[in-house]
């Protein structure tokens, strides 16, 4: 698992990256230009394409389809979450599927799922969403970090003090 990495809420972009992952192209066409004007899209036709993107970092939520060629919805954001478990996470789905659906929450934690063909206002409140939970999650790490820098800074000043 890679190490979960903070960053100070002044370099976090103003918008989210968000990666679309879906087979049909004609469907990876009209999520970028519905969304491209509101944030940062980028597009994958599967989980092997996708993954460099996430290597390469900056992704911030994945938006992924169910019903895919290979490996289903469910199973790449399950492996995503266990590689980037920062990456917010939500499926896609023209089928009403309650056996995906219930996978996808218990072993792919995704925090939404949107029906297709999917509605432009419950895509932007669903990103807005989870961009607000990655930047709190992001803010938290990052005031952790300066507490655990205070307390060492602390104890070698209390060792330099019991020293002398």
């Amino acid at each position: 698992m890679k190490r979960f990495r903070s960053l100070p809420e002044e370099h976090l972009p103003s918008v989210p990256t968000v990666l679309y992952i879906d087979d049909d192209e004609g469907n990876r066409i009209a999520f970028r230009a519905a969304f491209r004007k509101d944030f940062e899209v980028i597009v994958a036709d599967g989980l092997a394409s996708a993954w460099p993107l996430l290597e390469n970092g900056g992704v911030h939520m994945v938006i992924c389809d169910q019903r895919m060629p290979g490996i289903p919805g469910t199973e790449s954001l399950r492996r995503i979450r266990e590689s980037f478990p920062q990456v917010r996470r939500m499926l896609i789905t023209a089928y009403a599927d309650l056996q995906a659906l219930v996978d996808a929450l218990n072993q792919a934690g995704v925090c939404h799922y949107i029906q297709k063909p999917w509605e432009a206002d419950e895509v932007h409140k669903a990103v807005a969403a989870a961009w607000a939970g990655y930047r709190e999650e992001m803010e938290r790490a990052a005031y952790t970090e300066r507490l655990i820098e205070s307390n060492r800074q602390l104890e070698f000043a209390l060792r330099q003090s019991l020293l002398s």
